[in-house]
């Protein structure tokens, strides 16, 4: 049931046809990443008014990071990132119970962080865990929300195998590996609200956009593809599931 405080709060979206705001608070959502990309995913989230949001982190706060991720200012500089979006989250919307998970994730965490979890978002800036992830959707039956960015270009993708392809169908382990990602606000702020969107359709019971699909969004040129991505007969994680 909602209260008559969060009945006020989410007044104008339950205009929208379609809407059921008890869905989204019975959700259960995981956030990886609070970069720029979890940043955005996970503050629209909360905002949108998903019951539950863990959240997944386990760097701190540096200068270089305030061009980008807007949960944070400089008064966070040196503390847990985890911490201070919890903290920014939860003065937005007190009505979103939040845990907590001060780590990296790797193949020794990713089962205990993801149990309960309902569909995982990807903020990461890194393959290795994200095809952790990809791996434990697949396990799991629950969908990956995939979000990368690099300069202006961004992508974004909904993965819930077996209906769909897995990430590893579209990328695989040794590709490119950069030190240090190009990256400047707008275009991760962009991907993150694609994935949030993405998200809270398939909370609602409806089919998201993305499901089995890339989106390459270019800020440069302003413009948006939207390619279908094929199962792999061949690939290592979901042809096995």
């Amino acid at each position: 049931m909602l209260s008559d405080k969060e009945k006020e709060r989410y007044s104008r979206q339950v205009l929208i046809p379609g809407w059921n705001q008890e869905k989204l608070k019975q959700a259960n959502v995981l956030v990886v990443g609070l970069g720029g990309l979890g940043s955005a995913s996970a503050l629209y989230l909360a905002a949108a008014g998903i019951g539950r949001l863990h959240l997944c982190d386990g760097d701190r706060v540096e200068l270089s990071d305030l061009n980008r991720q807007m949960l944070y200012s400089e008064s966070s500089l040196g503390l847990l990132k985890v911490e201070e979006a919890s903290r920014r989250i939860g003065a937005l919307n007190p009505s979103v119970a939040i845990v907590r998970h001060n780590a990296y994730l790797d193949s020794r965490n990713a089962a205990e962080i993801i149990a309960g979890c309902q569909v995982i978002v990807d903020g990461l800036d890194s393959l290795e865990p994200r095809f952790i992830l990809n791996q434990e959707s697949v396990l799991r039956g629950i969908p990956y929300v995939y979000g990368a960015v690099q300069g202006w270009q961004g992508y974004a993708g909904f993965f819930h195998p077996p209906q769909t392809a897995c990430l590893a169908c579209l990328l695989r382990p040794g590709a490119f590996k950069p030190d240090r990602v190009p990256v400047w606000g707008v275009t991760p702020g962009a991907i993150g609200l694609i994935q949030a969107g993405e998200v809270v359709k398939w909370a609602l019971g409806q089919n998201p956009s993305l499901q089995g699909r890339l989106l390459i969004y270019d800020g440069a040129s302003l413009s948006f593809e939207i390619i279908s991505v094929e199962k792999d007969p061949a690939c290592p994680v979901c042809s096995r599931a």
